[in-house]
């Protein structure tokens, strides 16, 4: 039997409505114990530098799931914002860029930063698996 959650998920979008979807849908589906909001790249920022102080505690999140299309700075631009203030943190995350339009994965890696996945809205149950049997299956001890 295999246990598929991480110890804490962020979620970054500016959508009040889809943060409340996928909030629900990460609960229902028990993820994790706790799943922090932000609506904005600072907020987000602000979120990891006050609980990531030490990478892989339970305050840290381990799952980013990070709108691509916010006001004031995209996925890409939080990304370089996070990499410049902690620079040895961000491989300590799997970073799932969100898109309601599809991204062209030449884009991403041409980026050179620390994206796991890039996944089309809504966010589905069957991403969320996959996700978590890719990055977080571990054998229940």
């Amino acid at each position: 039997m295999l246990q598929r959650q991480c110890p804490a998920v962020l979620l970054v979008d500016d959508d009040a409505a889809t943060n409340y979807y996928n909030r629900r849908l990460l609960q229902r589906m028990q993820v994790s114990p706790e799943v922090l909001v932000a609506r904005n790249a600072d907020d987000a920022l602000a979120v990891l530098h006050a609980r990531c102080a030490h990478p892989g505690t339970a305050d840290c999140p381990t799952l980013i799931l990070l709108d691509f299309n916010m006001p004031l700075l995209n996925g890409f631009e939080f990304l370089r914002a996070f990499n410049r203030l902690h620079p040895a943190l961000p491989q300590s995350f799997v970073v799932v860029l969100l898109t309601a339009l599809p991204l062209d994965p030449g884009l991403v890696q041409a980026q050179h930063l620390p994206v796991t996945a890039v996944l089309t809205k809504p966010l589905t149950p069957e991403a969320v698996n996959h996700l978590l049997e890719s990055y977080f299956a571990a054998p229940i001890p």
